[in-house]
C-alpha cells in the first residue's frame, strides 16, 4: 500500500473516532443537537450512524490537502517527527474543549482566537498555514452552515453564524494546523524522509 494510502486510512481512523467522540461530548453538552429525522437509524452516544464517517472524512481531506497542496505554495520545511504531530493533537482537543465552556459567545470567540494564534506561532508562523487555516475554516463553516440549515442538527446554545456558533471558524482553523501537520509527517514517515 502506498504512503497516501496508509495516510489516508490512519487520518480516516482518527477522525472517526476522536471527531465522533468530540461531537459526542457536544451533544451530551447540550452544543449540538441532531435532529430527530437523521437520528431515527442507529446511534451511538447520540450520533447518527453516519456521523463518524463525515469527521473522518474530514480529517482525511484536511489532513492529505496540506502535504498535496505544499508544493503549489512552494511550501518546504524540515519535517517534524510524527510523535511532535501526534502531540500537536492536543491543541485541537483543547479548541474542542474550549468550544463547550459556558461563556459568552464572544468571549468564546476570543479564546478560540487566541488559542489558534498561539498554536500557529508554535508551528512555525508561516504564511502558508495562515492560508491553509483560512480555506480550511472558511471551507468548514460553510458545509456546517449548509447541514445545519437543511435540519440535519443545530447548535442550540448559540447559533450567531448563520446557524452555527461565531467561534466554529476558529476549532476548523486549529483542525488544519494540526490536522495538516500530522498528514505531512505520516507521507513523509511512510515515504522514509
Amino acid at each position: 500500500m502506498s504512503a497516501w494510502g496508509r495516510a489516508t486510512i490512519l487520518l480516516f481512523l482518527l477522525g472517526a473516532c476522536g471527531g465522533g467522540a468530540f461531537d459526542a461530548f457536544y451533544v451530551s453538552q447540550g452544543i449540538k443537537r441532531y435532529s430527530p429525522l437523521v437520528s431515527a437509524g442507529p446511534t451511538l452516544l447520540g450520533l447518527p450512524w453516519w456521523a463518524p464517517l463525515l469527521a473522518g472524512s474530514a480529517a482525511v481531506v484536511i489532513g492529505l490537502s496540506h502535504p498535496l497542496l505544499d508544493p503549489l505554495l512552494a511550501y518546504s520545511r524540515t519535517a517534524r517527527r510524527l510523535s511532535t504531530s501526534i502531540a500537536a493533537l492536543g491543541w485541537l482537543c483543547l479548541a474542542y474543549l474550549l468550544g463547550a465552556l459556558s461563556l459568552a459567545p464572544i468571549a468564546r470567540f476570543g479564546l478560540l482566537g487566541l488559542l489558534y494564534l498561539n498554536f500557529w506561532l508554535l508551528a512555525g508562523r508561516s504564511w502558508q498555514n495562515l492560508v491553509f487555516s483560512a480555506v480550511v475554516a472558511i471551507t468548514g463553516t460553510l458545509i456546517e452552515m449548509i447541514l445545519a440549515n437543511a435540519g440535519i442538527f443545530s447548535f442550540p446554545q448559540n447559533a450567531e453564524l448563520l446557524g452555527v456558533p461565531a467561534w466554529l471558524p476558529w476549532l476548523y482553523a486549529c483542525a488544519s494546523l494540526a490536522l495538516g501537520d500530522l498528514g505531512r509527517a505520516l507521507i513523509l514517515l511512510q515515504r522514509g524522509g
